[in-house]
């Protein structure tokens, strides 16, 4: 897991809105928010960025800091 600079935004609900966030100083911005889950020691978000990438990213409760746990490869195209 490598730890990230992220922006989220809190719904009335309380769940979060990851929006942005920095890989190697370079921005990702979110389109889609997917699937969400709470495991012992935080929530895991993923999601999309507007090229197609998702992303696994968790945001740990011990430390309140975001993490990008991977990113997951879209499969290969057809040849």
């Amino acid at each position: 897991m490598k730890k990230i600079d992220i922006t989220t935004r809190f719904k009335p609900d309380g769940s979060l809105i990851p929006l942005e966030f920095t890989i190697d100083k370079e921005p990702v911005r979110i389109l889609d928010v997917g699937r969400q889950w709470d495991s012992d020691n935080g929530k895991h978000i993923l999601v999309m960025d507007f090229q197609g990438q998702a992303y696994h990213l968790f945001f740990q409760f011990q430390d309140l800091s975001w993490y990008l746990v991977r990113d997951i490869k879209p499969p290969a195209e057809p040849s």
